[in-house]
């Protein structure tokens, strides 16, 4: 894994963004262990489709554009979907299957050498090799 470099997932980013304080002081210190704090084309879909359905979308749009700006934004490339292909097929095989966007996160995060920040480790435990860093 490169050091320190970090994906975090939606549920964090969420409340992030709703100002909750366990999440700011957890990005926060992320931050401070000079953390390369990323997160996934996926997860900004998550966001701005939260922010489309929020009953304060241009508030909530703009707040998300802010916090996806202070992050590294990783795109779903052709490696990590073949990753995610084998990585999807595999849990389902084996009857433990997990939602397509986790697959396509941890894939990302996989092929980028990232470890994932979540509160869903339920899924993203399931995945081999993948390192889940519990917020």
């Amino acid at each position: 894994m490169e050091p320190n470099r970090t994906i975090i997932d939606t549920d964090i980013l969420i409340d992030f963004l709703r100002n909750r304080k366990e999440a700011v002081a957890f990005v926060t210190q992320l931050e401070e262990k000079k953390t390369l704090l990323s997160t996934t084309a996926i997860n900004a879909f998550e966001l701005y489709y939260g922010a489309h359905k929020s009953r304060q979308s241009v508030q909530t749009l703009q707040s998300t554009r802010k916090l996806l700006d202070r992050l590294v934004l990783l795109p779903l490339t052709s490696r990590s979907a073949q990753r995610a292909g084998h990585i999807y097929a595999e849990l389902e095989l084996e009857g433990q299957p997990i939602g397509l966007r986790d697959t396509f996160i941890a894939a990302i995060a996989l092929t980028r050498k990232c470890s994932v920040a979540t509160r869903n480790t339920e899924h993203f435990k399931k995945v081999k090799g993948l390192t889940v860093i519990t917020a």
